[in-house]
């Protein structure tokens, strides 16, 4: 227990050992001087029914002064509740660590924003709380120097409950400037090559030439018209062609676009991805089976339960759905996103319970056990969100649900893209010993759209491509569209309204196609054989006068 007499000690200590310590740039964090500075904001424009009790005795570790939440009315907006330490104040731009003690039975987000006008987010984690006192960190990047700018929330309205904090430090941290990217190109070497052979006669050439990589690397797709004289629609498929070989559908299979009124498919306008990746041998996800979004008018959507009355409904609904489209689709799309984004948006979880997401994934298992599962969620790697969806994904798999691989949506918003923070949060989820696709990378934000210039798009985008190439977990990378006239960012795409490409098109399309890409010729020696060593992937060869294509995999 925390005493007047035993804190004089600590500070008497801390003062002779402070060239030694680190320093917590956070002042109350252990709520040793009540609220101190603390504060609950509970947004009036659909607030939560909560008890809050700071600074008291009994509610920290070791029965000190904590603070206690308890919340028995969800906000409107998951954001909308939020326990506020004290300002801090960032001596310099750099990397930052935020470690805090807790516990409870409900998820919570840390959370660093910076301040007015926009209160932009800069950095959050997404952590289960349970009923032990368990220490929780986050590294974070301060990029504003001064008061009041990179402050730190906790969003403790995800869902209903009680948590207890205590011991909230924010300690200067290392660099993440490692040694690991600069390695990238010896672990692709590694990665994404191997050995393979052509038979030929002895003493012939033969020459081999990559046509397309193993490794998906794909984009959102968002087809118009099948129209053959429509010459804008002409132009998208050919330029998507160019740049990518994989492919998802951007909106039209998500439930109440497939199925806007019940009954009334659209599978007329899902089946322009299908012909249009079947040509040209993609393959190609669904996205996305469920989404429990609340906006777009989503809430009105027939199998939205309005109430916990309706949770059979909604069970009876969703495996109606499964076992209809996934028939349908048996064959032509090889892997779905079987439940989008359950961290954010838990409507459903918190009005029908979590069983629903095992079993949407059991149902689509049953009907079609040729494709692959995934589970899809954002700031999952573009922030630090990263434990709670180990968390989730590990209890699945303990319950032997067929989950075949994390999806990890890449939009980093104003972010930067660091590469040791990416490689952090990817190897945690790479202990799940599942694939991890990108499956939606972008960079600008949604609401104020591209505000960096093209040149400083282009360097992160080809940051980031050789962040996740190298990384050994991920098979895969989408972007979420290409072209300024159909992306969901201002300017967000690689193209530009006018059919431009900008410099970040043309160093994705350089990666691909002329620095990861093998074209040579080998002789064979007297056993008859020529040997490559090369991108895995379809290859073109030829020996002689004859051309065959040849799968590396």
């Amino acid at each position: 227990m925390k005493t007047k007499l035993s804190r004089l000690i600590v500070l008497a200590l801390a003062l002779v050992a402070a060239p030694l310590l680190a320093q917590n740039l956070l002042t109350n964090g252990d709520l040793s001087y009540g609220d101190g500075g603390w504060y609950l904001w509970n947004n009036p424009a659909g607030p939560a029914e909560v008890q809050t009790k700071i600074g008291e005795m009994g509610l920290g570790v070791d029965n000190s002064e904590g603070a206690k939440v308890v919340v028995t009315k969800l906000p409107k907006d998951w954001w909308g509740l939020q326990l506020q330490p004290p300002k801090w104040l960032a001596p310099d731009t750099g990397y930052y660590t935020l470690t805090f003690k807790a516990k409870g039975n409900m998820p919570i987000n840390a959370v660093v924003q910076g301040g007015p006008p926009d209160y932009r987010q800069k950095e959050s984690g997404s952590f289960q709380l349970t009923d032990k006192w368990k220490t929780f960190s986050m590294t974070f990047l301060a990029d504003q120097k001064g008061y009041g700018l990179n402050n730190v929330t906790f969003h403790v309205g995800l869902q209903k409950g009680w948590m207890q904090i205590d011991d909230v430090e924010i300690e200067k941290a290392e660099s993440m400037d490692s040694e690991w990217y600069s390695k990238a190109d010896s672990r692709i070497e590694w990665l994404r090559k191997q050995d393979f052979t052509v038979e030929a006669k002895p003493g012939e050439k033969v020459s081999v030439k990559l046509v397309r990589h193993a490794f998906p690397f794909g984009t959102a797709l968002n087809i118009h018209t099948d129209n053959p004289r429509d010459s804008i629609e002409n132009w998208y498929k050919a330029e998507a062609k160019k740049l990518f070989w994989y492919a998802v559908s951007e909106n039209q299979f998500k439930w109440p676009e497939y199925e806007p009124k019940k009954g009334k498919l659209r599978k007329d306008e899902m089946y322009r991805y299908v012909k249009f990746t079947q040509a040209n041998g993609w393959k190609l996800r669904g996205h996305a089976i469920m989404w429990a979004h609340q906006g777009y008018d989503y809430d009105k959507h027939y199998s939205n339960p309005k109430s916990a009355k309706q949770c059979g409904d909604l069970a009876k609904y969703l495996k109606a759905r499964i076992e209809r489209d996934l028939t349908e689709y048996k064959g032509k799309i090889t892997e779905y996103d079987v439940w989008n984004e359950p961290l954010h948006e838990a409507y459903a979880f918190n009005t029908c319970g979590w069983g629903i997401l095992d079993s949407a994934f059991i149902w689509a298992h049953r009907v079609d056990p040729t494709a692959k599962l995934y589970i899809n969620d954002y700031n999952v790697v573009a922030a630090g969100e990263t434990d709670r969806y180990v968390d989730l994904v590990k209890g699945m798999l303990d319950r032997k649900v067929p989950v075949h691989g994390i999806g990890v949506q890449c939009h980093f918003g104003l972010r930067p893209v660091v590469p040791g923070l990416i490689k952090e949060r990817l190897d945690k989820l790479a202990t799940l010993g599942l694939p991890i696709k990108v499956t939606e990378f972008d960079v600008g934000d949604w609401q104020v759209g591209m505000n960096e210039s093209e040149e400083v798009q282009a360097e992160k985008f080809e940051t980031f491509i050789r962040t996740a190439f190298s990384h050994p977990a991920v098979h895969g990378i989408v972007l979420w569209g290409f072209w300024d006239n159909r992306h969901w960012v201002k300017n967000g795409g690689i193209v530009a309204a006018d059919g431009r490409e900008k410099p970040a098109a043309k160093r994705v399309y350089d990666l691909w196609h002329k620095e990861w890409t093998t074209d040579t010729t080998a002789t064979a020696g007297p056993d008859g054989m020529a040997k490559f060593h090369g991108f895995k992937g379809r290859y073109k060869v030829t020996v002689g006068d004859k051309s065959f294509d040849k799968d590396v995999w």
